[in-house]
């Protein structure tokens, strides 16, 4: 069986794209809550705690270096992408190699993840038992938007003339699935993810 690479890096690039520009409009399963889905909530949640001035302070300096600490991870993707497509131009294309480098850029996300965290968190023990309990209902809010994906523990739905069927939900072919909205999963064969 012969794989496209340039056509399935073509419609990732298209999806992920896509997934971008929805971001906003859906919530996101726990586990993937990162924060490109909550800085654009950033400023109107910045609002409604009435920061006081240390508070404030540390608010800006965290977010000023999650943007930047994002701004760096999109430009490594973007290299990525690059480096990726340029390879499976090659006449000797290994797959591993090109699985190599998703997984090295996912074990770096996940450590950029947990150091953001930590950084919003810091920002959390700042607050007031008022203001995290802002924080707390804006987080439960979006996780009350998710959809039901038909995940482990998801319960069917029974639709007109008796059929259960799970709700939402979306799957792909050839090992790659938009894994939500402002993120992809990349599963190369080999790749062992």
């Amino acid at each position: 069986m012969r794989i496209n690479f340039r056509s399935t890096l073509q419609r990732l690039s298209a999806a992920l794209a896509l997934s971008a520009v929805l971001s906003p409009a859906f919530a996101l399963p726990v586990m993937e809550m990162r924060a490109e889905d909550f800085l654009p909530m950033a400023a109107e949640l910045k609002k409604s705690l009435n920061l006081n001035a240390n508070q404030q302070t540390l608010w800006q300096q965290t977010e000023s270096k999650t943007r930047n600490l994002l701004r760096e991870r999109q430009a490594r993707r973007e290299r990525l992408q690059a480096a990726t497509l340029e390879a499976t131009k090659g006449a000797n294309v290994e797959l591993r190699d090109l699985a190599k480098a998703v997984d090295e850029e996912a074990t770096a996300a996940a450590s950029e993840e947990k150091l953001l965290r930590e950084w919003w968190l810091t920002v959390n023990d700042a607050l007031n038992e008022t203001q995290r309990q802002s924080v707390v209902q804006l987080v439960g809010e979006q996780l009350l938007r998710v959809p039901d994906n038909g995940a482990h523990g998801a319960a069917p739905h029974k639709q007109e003339g008796g059929e259960q069927q799970h709700r939402g939900g979306r799957k792909s072919g050839m090992g790659g699935g938009v894994g939500g909205p402002g993120g992809a999963s990349i599963s190369l064969p080999g790749g062992g993810g």
